[in-house]
């Protein structure tokens, strides 16, 4: 039950989140009024005018359909081409970094010296309100399909 739910929910997240950054990369400002207001509400530095390049921002959204794809093969929705046991280690170790990963981004997000350092506003506001919070909660769902992931000794009791 668990994998038919949060699956294909962070496949939707992570691939909308992916889609922005690849609008982003070919110049557009939404959902801002210009790329300044843009900037300072996903970039968050001090004096801030500009977005970041297109390089960087098409950067950002392969490793987010990356980890769209990942949250998929979890869900077994589809398959490493890989033997089957090996991918099943192979996916337990992807989804557990990629948990990491994001509920570490999650929790720095929100320690002081993080808000120091990208002090502008609206961005400020929304890393407590939206980005900390839905990155945490990303890392988490990952975590959860490891733990469901079938046939593991481990799996807590999990309904997988």
């Amino acid at each position: 039950m668990v994998p038919q739910i949060v699956s294909p929910v962070l496949v939707l997240v992570l691939t909308g989140l992916a889609l922005l950054h690849l609008l982003w990369a070919m110049g557009s400002h939404f959902p801002c009024a210009n790329e300044q207001a843009l900037a300072r509400a996903v970039v968050g530095r001090r004096g801030i005018t500009r977005m970041p390049s297109a390089a960087s921002c098409v950067f950002v959204a392969l490793w987010l359909f990356a980890a769209a794809f990942w949250a998929a093969a979890l869900g077994g929705y589809v398959s490493l081409p890989v033997h089957e046991r090996l991918a099943k280690w192979l996916l337990a170790l992807g989804g557990f970094a990629a948990g990491m990963v994001f509920m570490g981004r999650g929790i720095i997000g929100i320690l002081p010296a993080f808000e120091r350092a990208l002090p502008e506003l609206p961005f400020l506001k929304l890393n407590r309100r939206i980005y900390s919070p839905l990155s945490f909660l990303v890392g988490v769902g990952f975590i959860l399909l490891v733990l469901v992931l079938p046939n593991w000794g481990w799996r807590l009791g999990f309904a997988g």
